[in-house]
């Protein structure tokens, strides 16, 4: 049984509150409608999320500017509760909107609803809408730009602290053990607003409050004395008995008294009080009344008992039975017959039954009538009965059996009283009470003597009961003093003394004042330093007595001003008056450049010294593509150079040559050079292209600058024609270069007809490495692709590469000759639509001139590099389930269960064995599952207790806790993923001087944790057992191989609670079963 305590809680005014929401949201007043209640205590589903909502909503009416009607308004507001699957905000994940939209107003991400009391936890955030009463607009008290307005969906909002009341306390007591019980305080907050509610729960050990009571068990035949706690169920039983045993008596009416009999049985302490009475309702007698004549006689009874104030009463009823045997003096047969053998019972008979009442005489026809046993009085026989006369006769007696007494010691017997003995017959029950005679004391003498205070006396002591009594007294005696003079001292005054011989007593007369010491002059015995006194000792003349007196300490004399270095001392006596101050070093951040490493400059705010440390490396240059510097002319070579983007240096400069003749294509798409007529047209409208740029080179080739109106397109080709000016006739195998205002480039030579189509679905690369091609798919749609090909550790670019796009869309690249590809000479292929765009999950072979073949897919920035190079890592399993076969994701992980999984990892990479042993914490017992992983990590400085030899290895672990483990485990394991993120933000509610602050910001610099979506950390809040495994993969940087999971999902360790629509499943199965893994690649389980 639980008794509860409560006590009254504290609450806000709400007036207060309502002032305060006028304060903080867009509010002229708002009324609450309902009383408060756990919405996870009575949650209602429905059949769509915005429904549930709604009917699970505290309903408010509110004033807030509406957008449609122009005005502040009434609006019905409504609020719920956030609850998540891992009690953490949307908002964490950037979503605001309960269909899932996110703050951005257009991605979509999962709120991760549930139910609450099921599968779901309170955030601290709720679900708010509004409707206008005037115009029925939904959320038209936001912006007119925001996603909500106008929609039926709800919106994130903070339960602010501010608004929080708080839940009356209950405290109840439960039983533990006969000395403590365990009291409970629970309790809790709650938003105002959506009554989204946190309980709380409070438990620890009392002693038991004490309090005894005396309750009365007539059923039982005694008291029991209680004692019982206060306040819990706790109670422990003492009995004192408590019975009269009121006996039936049978006899025969021989003209004395009977009556019934009576035994106290009742333990010291009980007063037993009986009243008797002919009738139930008037036992008024102090004494069972006697009865002498024969007959049936009941005897009512009333029987109180008394122990510590509490009385209880028994009733009953006992009888008294006399019956007349009496016989003839002559011992015949009471009927007169004279026969001691009759056995009528007649005594009217007259001895008819045997003198002539019959006509048998002596001839009498007998047989056996019964037998009657003996008993512990009476003898036994058998009676015979005559068929012809009536006639019956005792025969065959047997002795009676006599009482079989079993004695009971009531009270012993002492030197002045009886002793009382119950004697119970265990045949017939008849009792009696026996007294045991008392015995004769046995004294023994001895005197006292009289002495100045006292008389004298002889005592004389029983030795067997301890009686005592004094006799023979004589008179005391007169004291005897002598008289002792103590004289006066320096520190003592003096007197007389008188004292009895006798007795010792005595009094004191002659009373002189002490002398007080005669002090010398003093001999020093220290001198006073700066911070210890100086001592003299002073000495009496008289008594030898001395004393010490000490001098003040002198004090220090401070010297110089401590430093950052040196102390401040004492130009005295040296001893350091304040501590060295310590450097105060500033970091001063120099980045690193593309050339020069960077560093930080450390100097010390107080005294200047400074330092350099915490380099980086060089970034090493990243070149642009060419930059024309100047143009070339028929008269003169052009120049181009390369440049690093992030410091503007020169790294490569080369010429242009020059253009032997150059003009731009007319409104006929036509254009004359050195004796050639190159017309440009659209190939399939054959509209002539006009301000397309010709060049003539050298060599003989065209270069053509496409206008900025046009860019390569295969699904809009551009034709290039070129005839001689002088008879118009085709100019075959001319090679013309085509290039666009997005750099693509296209190339090619004339055909019989002096024709070129670009860009067609092969090409070679340029300079740059790029080439513009074209592909039609299968449903007749024509895609356009520049790709470019580079060296992979040089970056690069390869030139006179053979590019094709196969019917599939397929790319096939040739490089050219001298050109390696292998393990140490990768290449890489870059794929962008005409718009440079990046294209991904396209399929790129790569071919060399040595018959070397390597394949892949462009990734997300349209890069695909080849050939793969495989790295091989043994992931070993680190987490297990329990006993029933469950993972249980949710459940917060425990302090030992997190020391397993990061000792079980560092040990399978080291090589070592984990054996179960003593550690430093007291609380961990030798034998205990976890001892090992403890006492391994203790090794390694990973682990830490929450406080002197203790580690409570069964408390869930918090967030900051778990962030500390991961970070010592991250330095002594030496590996895993350290990218860090795009910039480190500081969490608002870790301060600088929180215990695990640099813990968590380390940790979210590597990436490994992330806050929440108010830009918080809450370090002290606990974490699953799906988080830590999801944040460990991180860690390690493991990724699980699903498409091979799905596939053998029956030859892997799985949880009966865990399958793949959980969040968490595949980072559990991840870290559940121990495999080879291609690192590097997404499907990467290729052993086992």
């Amino acid at each position: 049984m639980k008794r509860n305590h409560h006590f009254p809680r504290r609450a806000l005014s709400l007036l207060l509150v309502l002032i305060l929401c006028m304060g903080l949201i867009p509010s002229a007043f708002a009324a609450q409608e309902n009383g408060y209640h756990d919405p996870a205590e009575h949650w209602l589903t429905a059949n769509n999320r915005t429904n549930e909502l709604d009917a699970n909503a505290v309903v408010t009416r509110e004033t807030f500017n509406c957008g449609e009607c122009g005005k502040p308004t009434s609006f019905e507001a409504f609020r719920t509760p956030e609850y998540t699957r891992d009690g953490a905000t949307a908002m964490s994940r950037n979503v605001k909107y309960s269909d899932g939209t996110m703050v951005d107003d257009v991605g979509k991400g999962t709120v991760l609803d549930g139910t609450p009391g099921v599968d779901a936890y309170y955030t601290g955030y709720h679900w708010t809408k509004a409707v206008c009463e005037n115009c029925g607009t939904i959320n038209s008290n936001m912006s007119t730009s925001d996603y909500g307005y106008g929609k039926n969906v709800y919106w994130l909002y903070d339960c602010a602290v501010e608004f929080t009341e708080h839940l009356p306390e209950t405290v109840t007591y439960e039983y533990t053990d006969s000395t403590y019980h365990t009291k409970t305080t629970t309790g809790g907050t709650y938003c105002c607003f959506c009554y989204g509610t946190n309980h709380s729960t409070a438990s620890a050990l009392e002693r038991h409050t004490l309090e005894t009571d005396i309750l009365p068990q007539p059923a039982n035949g005694r008291f029991a004395k209680v004692e019982h706690c206060t306040l819990c169920e706790y109670s422990r039983y003492e009995y004192i008995t408590a019975k009269a045993v009121i006996a039936d008596y049978y006899g025969v009416a021989d003209g004395q008294p009977h009556t019934i009999t009576v035994t106290d049985l009742s333990e010291s302490g009980v007063r037993t009080s009986i009243r008797y009475g002919n009738s139930a309702a008037s036992c008024t007698l102090t004494s069972a009344p006697n009865y002498t004549d024969a007959g049936q006689y009941t005897v009512y009874y009333e029987i109180t008992y008394t122990y510590n104030g509490e009385s209880m009463t028994e009733n009953g009823v006992a009888n008294v039975w006399l019956r007349d045997e009496t016989t003839s003096e002559d011992g015949s047969c009471s009927c007169g017959c004279g026969d001691s053998n009759c056995g009528c019972q007649d005594k009217n008979c007259g001895g008819s039954c045997c003198n002539g009442g019959g006509a048998c005489g002596d001839n009498h026809h007998f047989v056996l009538l019964d037998s009657v046993s003996p008993s512990c009085q009476t003898l036994g026989y058998d009676r015979y009965l005559c068929t012809e006369c009536g006639k019956i006769e005792k025969r065959d007696y047997t002795a009676a059996l006599g009482h079989a007494w079993q004695g009971v010691v009531i009270r012993e017997a002492t030197c002045e009283a009886d002793g009382k003995l119950l004697n119970l017959c265990a045949r017939c029950g008849q009792m009696e009470v026996t007294a045991t005679p008392k015995g004769e004391h046995v004294y023994q003498t001895y005197p006292v003597a009289a002495t100045c205070t006292r008389s004298g006396y002889t005592v004389r002591e029983c030795e067997v009961c301890g009686d005592r009594h004094i006799e023979d007294i004589t008179p005391a005696l007169a004291h005897s003093y002598e008289a002792h003079t103590t004289p006066a001292t320096c520190e003592a005054g003096g007197h007389t003394s008188h004292i009895c011989h006798g007795c010792g007593s005595g009094f004191i007369t002659d009373y002189t004042s002490a002398l007080g010491h005669s002090w010398d002059n003093g001999t020093a015995v220290t001198g006073s330093s700066c911070t210890g006194e100086g001592m003299t000792e002073y000495r009496c003349v008289r008594c030898g007595a001395h004393r010490l007196e000490g001098d003040a300490a002198s004090g220090h004399v401070p010297g110089e001003a401590a430093t950052c270095t040196d102390p401040q001392l004492c130009t005295k006596c040296g001893a350091v008056i304040e501590k060295a101050l310590g450097h105060d070093y500033k970091a001063e951040v120099t980045a690193a450049t593309c050339t020069a490493m960077g560093y930080s400059v450390f100097t010390c705010s107080r005294c200047g010294d400074s330092y350099k440390g915490e380099y980086t490396e060089a970034t090493g240059h990243t070149p642009s593509d060419w930059i024309i510097d100047t143009e070339p002319t028929t008269r003169a070579e052009g120049t181009r150079h390369k440049e690093c983007l992030d410091c503007g240096e020169k790294l490569e400069t080369e010429p242009i040559e020059k253009l032997y003749e150059q003009a731009t294509t007319d409104t006929h798409g036509e254009a004359i050079v050195g004796g050639y007529l190159v017309t440009v047209t659209d190939t399939d409208t054959k509209n002539p292209v006009s301000g397309a740029l010709v060049s003539l080179h050298q060599d003989d080739s065209l270069s053509i600058r496409l206008p900025n109106s046009r860019i390569l397109d295969y699904a809009d080709q551009t034709t290039i024609t070129v005839q001689l000016v002088k008879d118009k006739s085709p100019v075959v195998d001319m090679l013309i270069s085509v290039t666009d205002k997005n750099d693509n480039f296209s190339s090619g030579k004339t055909d019989q007809a002096g024709q070129l189509t670009i860009p067609d679905t092969s090409g070679v690369t340029d300079g740059d490495g790029k080439v513009t091609v074209g592909w039609e798919d299968a449903d007749g749609d024509r895609r356009t692709l520049t790709v470019k090909v580079e060296d992979y550790e040089t970056g690069r670019p390869i030139e006179d590469a053979d590019v094709s796009i196969g019917k599939t869309g397929n790319i096939s690249v040739k490089l050219p000759d001298g050109v390696d590809m292998d393990e140490n000479n990768r290449i890489i292929v870059t794929v962008t639509d005409n718009k440079k765009n990046p294209q991904e999950g396209l399929n790129v072979t790569v071919k060399a001139d040595m018959g070397q073949t390597a394949s892949g897919q462009t990734d997300g920035e349209g890069k695909v590099a080849v050939p793969s190079v495989a790295k091989m890592e043994r992931h070993p399993a680190y987490i297990v389930g329990y006993s029933d076969g469950t993972f249980g994701p949710e459940r917060n992980m425990t302090r030992s269960e997190a020391a397993t999984i990061f000792a079980r990892l560092l040990a399978a990479k080291n090589g070592d064995t984990i054996t179960t042993g003593t550690t430093k914490f007291e609380d961990i017992p030798a034998g205990a599952w976890y001892s090992g992983y403890v006492r391994y990590l203790s090794n390694y400085d990973v682990v830490y207790g929450r406080g002197e030899g203790i580690f409570a290895p069964n408390d869930a672990i918090t967030r900051a806790e778990f962030t500390a483990f991961a970070v010592r485990f991250f330095e002594a394991y030496g590996d895993g993923d350290a990218e860090l993120m795009e910039q480190y933000a500081s969490f608002s509610d870790v301060s600088s001087g929180y215990w695990a602050a640099e813990y968590i910001k380390d940790a979210a610099a590597r990436g490994w944790i992330k806050g929440y979506g108010d830009g918080t950390f809450r370090a002290d809040r606990y974490i699953t057992r799906a988080e830590v495994v999801a944040i460990v993969n991180r860690l390690l940087g493991r990724h699980a191989d699903e498409a091979y999971i799905s596939a053998n999902t029956r030859r892997l360790n799985t949880f009966s609670d865990m399958t793949d629509g959980h969040w968490a499943y595949y980072d559990v199965m991840e870290a559940a079963n121990t495999h080879t893994a291609n690192v590097g690649e997404e499907k990467n389980w290729n052993a086992k």
